[in-house]
């Protein structure tokens, strides 16, 4: 294991540094493809191979492979829809190319978003799929190159699909409004139907660190989530910050609200937060827990703390 090689896209993200430092501390030694290779301090346990996904460069991912038995590849473009196609699905089949006929297996980070939440509430791994948004579309598409180049030249492969991936260094405000809304004394009445599909930072790392040597998991996808009741999830946030609610909200109010504001702004993000604040559908992860060897961490409660904390 210790001379063991594993390639990383999107090393610089919340997930990829998280995983590459824990690689480097089991004896790893890691080949990491960026377009920013300042963002890396100096390591001799770690090379890096400067390329940007978005003008890939045959010769560079040649280098970059050579020697691997695991390309981890994490880099997605999340805001530039323009970006999208070229960065998170044609450089996926570039990448999953170069490997072709090679021992090498393919750990690739997809979303849970590929699923049409519309259809059921509860998303196991062979729900329907359908996408709403040009993001969880090239998530779908790469994850059927996946499934093709499997058939066709024997691709070993592991799909890993998160749900929204919190952490307190997360980008998302969508903790942050509902922090806003209880320290302001509001007390939204959430329905006990809606569910927020999350899923700790370190408990996803610690996931894909448990199934990834795993044949088990091989040619093979996992949902990976932490439902929890939003109003349990409020309740929580309550408890750690200690506050005191003046207004009672009901749900159905702010609701109408937060639809009035994604219709006159006509924003991909209130959009976006409509959805989570109407989610009714739980997501399953039976089949990765044999795998991990225990159910999947619900201690919210300690991540609020430490949220709130740093977020101060």
């Amino acid at each position: 294991m210790k001379n063991k090689i594993i390639g990383i896209t999107g090393a610089s993200g919340i997930i990829g540094s998280k995983l590459c430092e824990n690689l480097v501390e089991n004896g790893y030694i890691i080949n990491i493809l960026t377009r920013n290779p300042n963002n890396f301090n100096k390591n001799p346990k770690i090379k890096i191979f400067k390329m940007d996904l978005l003008n890939p460069n045959k010769k560079r991912i040649q280098d970059f492979t050579k020697g691997i038995t695991y390309l981890f590849h994490l880099a997605s473009e999340l805001l530039d829809e323009s970006k999208m196609m070229v960065t998170n699905y044609y450089s996926t089949k570039i990448l999953v190319d170069s490997i072709k006929n090679k021992n090498i297996i393919f750990i690739y980070l997809s979303s849970i978003g590929v699923f049409d939440f519309n259809k059921s509430n509860l998303i196991n791994e062979d729900s329907y799929k359908k996408q709403y948004n040009i993001y969880e579309k090239t998530k779908f598409l790469s994850e059927k190159y996946l499934l093709k180049s499997c058939r066709e030249n024997n691709l070993k492969f592991i799909i890993v699909r998160p749900s929204i991936i919190i952490d307190v260094n997360m980008k998302s405000k969508i903790i942050d409004y509902l922090v806003i809304f209880i320290r302001m004394g509001i007390n939204i009445k959430f329905s006990k139907k809606i569910i927020a599909n999350f899923i700790i930072l370190d408990d996803l790392v610690k996931t894909i660190l448990k199934i990834f040597e795993n044949e088990k998991a091989l040619n093979d996808s996992f949902n990976v989530s932490s439902d929890i009741l939003l109003e349990e999830f409020l309740l929580s946030t309550k408890k750690v910050l200690n506050s005191k609610t003046y207004i009672r909200l009901p749900y159905s109010i702010f609701f109408n609200l937060i639809s009035l504001v994604s219709f006159f702004r006509k924003s991909k993000k209130t959009t976006h937060i409509k959805s989570f604040f109407s989610n009714t559908s739980k997501i399953c992860t039976q089949k990765v827990e044999p795998l991990i060897g225990n159910k999947l961490s619900l201690d919210y409660f300690n991540f609020l703390k430490n949220y709130v904390n740093r977020r101060k």
